[in-house]
């Protein structure tokens, strides 16, 4: 009987199927980004987060994979925490998107979680991306995009009384010189700006900061999408954290941009579970 171990993977979070026969479980972890991976730390908090998964086959799709240094070090993470898997695809966060999302069709995939990227995808497979740049220069309209707008908004005093009142009792800390040790001393300091967004950003907003959201899917647009010389007619799904929280916000700034067959689904492990039933899903 196959085990399979299909994992969709963030900076932040890391979501997981387990396929057993007839019988599916899904886990959550913390992200496995290859930057950032301590190989003795996260093998052994993934041994017991999920201990009783012993699959012969994984799939793992994560941000920042797509080259053979960062490839090997989640191929020797996961050899090291499963050893019973005889096979094991290492792939980006994109290419598990395309596939969960498109099967073996056209269309386009985007990114907004903890980071931002899109690509264009032809027969299942992404075939021309965005450069993401990652969150010091690039990232727009992700988490940590997000986070980084609203530190810079208030410590350099450009909202209005009414934002500004908002931030102070909602930021932690919200001083300067404990906020800029929070972030710049962290060990992983997109986490620490997506965390923040994430802290500040929910429901019954001051308009600006609804105003903030929407400028940076603009410059998502202007600085990403736009490189993939769309015709306007595409199909494009957007995933992540960051599109599902603020759907409605960004499904508008995508009408307003001519983009109008837009949809949000989150998280990309449900795709893949639907996929897996219907058997209609091909790993590559």
């Amino acid at each position: 009987m196959q085990k399979i171990l299909i994992a969709d993977s963030g900076a932040t979070k890391t979501d997981w199927l387990y396929v057993e026969g007839e019988i599916h479980n899904f886990f959550s972890t913390g992200g496995l980004h290859p930057a950032f991976l301590d190989p003795v730390t996260d093998a052994n908090e993934l041994k017991s987060e999920l201990p009783n998964v012993q699959p012969n086959r994984i799939y793992f799709y994560g941000t920042g994979l797509g080259n053979q240094a960062s490839d090997e070090k989640i191929h020797a993470l996961l050899r090291k925490v499963f050893p019973t898997a005889n096979e094991i695809e290492v792939k980006s966060d994109l290419e598990g998107s395309a596939r969960a999302f498109f099967g073996e069709g056209d269309g386009v995939v985007a990114v907004l979680g903890t980071g931002s990227i899109c690509a264009k995808v032809e027969s299942g497979k992404p075939v021309h991306k965005s450069a993401a740049l990652g969150f010091a220069i690039g990232d727009e309209g992700s988490a940590a995009d997000l986070g980084r707008r609203i530190l810079r908004g208030y410590f350099r005093k450009q909202f209005s009384n009414e934002t500004d009142n908002f931030l102070s009792q909602t930021l932690s800390p919200d001083n300067y010189g404990d906020m800029v040790a929070r972030i710049y001393q962290a060990e992983k300091p997109n986490r620490e700006l997506a965390s923040l967004a994430g802290e500040v950003l929910k429901e019954s907003l001051p308009e600006e900061l609804n105003l903030l959201i929407k400028e940076a899917f603009k410059e998502f647009i202007e600085q990403q999408l736009s490189m993939l010389d769309l015709k306007g007619g595409e199909k494009i799904i957007f995933t992540g954290k960051v599109a599902d929280v603020h759907k409605e916000i960004l499904l508008k700034v995508m009408n307003d941009a001519g983009y109008t067959d837009v949809y949000v689904r989150y998280p990309v492990i449900e795709s893949f579970l639907e996929k897996v039933k219907s058997s209609t899903i091909k790993f590559w």
